[in-house]
């Protein structure tokens, strides 16, 4: 193999790659790169037998030809080097990357002893997708993907494609985000795809980084394949049944709270820094026109309370949030006001963008903690 590239195209093909490789393994091989070069192009692989990642740089490619090499040790020298072409060879069992007067060696492994990469299978027909859409519907929904493992049906994201509209929802079963998008999906039949937590944090990296309008998207049996720019992201999906969500979407609140989204942030943002560590509870005390929100922690004496204007017009109750999750949601929500639709303390909250906007339909839902006696 034999192949001249530039060196800061290679450098950024290797740094995608190398994310997604495994920070630790058990299996060696997954620490390297499979360099291939043929044609006009290099393409740099990788894979921890979940996702794999294909990025091409074009290349000349005198004698083509594949090897496998540490990805770390890869991008390290690249870095060092300087601007300009880098030629890649293939030396016995090692690679070459040379520049003027600049040469490293770095062992390596044949390519057919690599682990294999292509996870797509039995491929349906593509399909196009808005790139910039496609980002805004995860990053708006995958903020609530359950990080416990233990339950595998709640540690990814639900895409579903449906005739007439897009959705995406995930939950954690203490809060759920869920987007809905109505647009000619061209799917005649629905269709449900689980994205695992670790892929959807992979593919939106990417997505933030392509400059390419539209992209293509292929499923398969347990799997899925996104193609962008010089990119090509396949992923293994999660098998196990997403739990029935529009269940657990509050029908019968209707007590109404209006608020300004970014004071309201503020607010708990405070209360957050004395609350309990263990519960992160504040404590919200809405009455007409007013919200108190107060949060303590006995255990180091520490207690705050913030008061601000809020459109209510009911009777007066309290309710209790973990900060943190109330957070996650709020710094979500599109618009300069936040809707929150509660029935007492321990019936779960809606809360939606006031007004939702023209692109998508928002909704998102927090249970609340028990307020202390």
């Amino acid at each position: 193999m034999k192949a001249i590239v530039e060196r800061a195209d290679f450098a950024d093909a290797v740094g995608s790659v190398t994310a997604i490789l495994p920070i630790r393994s058990t299996q060696p091989m997954l620490a390297n790169v499979l360099l291939s070069a043929s044609g006009n192009g290099m393409t740099v692989i990788g894979t921890d037998r979940e996702q794999s990642l294909y990025a091409s740089v074009p290349a000349e490619v005198p004698i083509p030809g594949s090897f496998a090499v540490p990805a770390k040790k890869l991008g390290e020298v690249l870095r060092e080097m300087g601007d300009g072409d880098v030629e890649i060879v293939l030396d016995e069992n090692h690679i070459a990357i040379i520049q003027g007067n600049r040469k490293i060696r770095l062992p390596g492994v044949a390519a057919d002893e690599f682990p294999q990469t292509d996870l797509l299978k039995s491929p349906q027909k593509p399909f196009q997708m808005e790139t910039t859409a496609l980002l805004e519907l995860m990053n708006l929904s995958s903020f609530a993907i359950s990080t416990e493992m233990t339950r595998l049906n709640l540690s990814g994201l639900l895409w579903q494609i449906l005739p007439n509209e897009m959705r995406m929802v995930a939950t954690d079963g203490h809060k759920l985000a869920l987007v809905n998008k109505k647009m000619d999906t061209g799917f005649a039949t629905p269709t449900e795809l689980l994205l695992p937590e670790r892929a959807v944090a992979k593919l939106t990296a990417l997505l933030a980084k392509v400059h390419e309008e539209n992209m293509k998207i292929t499923t398969g049996e347990g799997s899925i394949q996104f193609e962008m720019d010089s990119y090509r992201f396949q992923s293994k999906l999660i098998t196990e049944k997403f739990p029935d969500y529009e269940r657990v979407l509050p029908t019968e609140n209707d007590a109404i709270m209006i608020a300004d989204t970014l004071e309201l942030i503020h607010a708990v943002r405070l209360m957050s820094v004395v609350s309990s560590p263990i519960t992160n509870l504040v404590k919200f005390s809405i009455s007409k026109g007013n919200l108190e929100l107060s949060a303590s922690d006995l255990d180091v004496g520490t207690e705050g309370s913030s008061v601000i204007s809020v459109d209510y017009d009911g009777e007066p109750f309290s309710i209790g949030f973990s900060a943190k999750m109330l957070l996650d949601i709020l710094r979500h929500i599109p618009s300069e006001q936040v809707r929150f639709a509660m029935k007492d303390a321990t019936v779960a909250c809606l809360l939606t963008p006031m007004p939702q906007t023209e692109e998508f339909e928002y909704t998102t839902v927090i249970m609340p903690l028990r307020l202390p006696d």
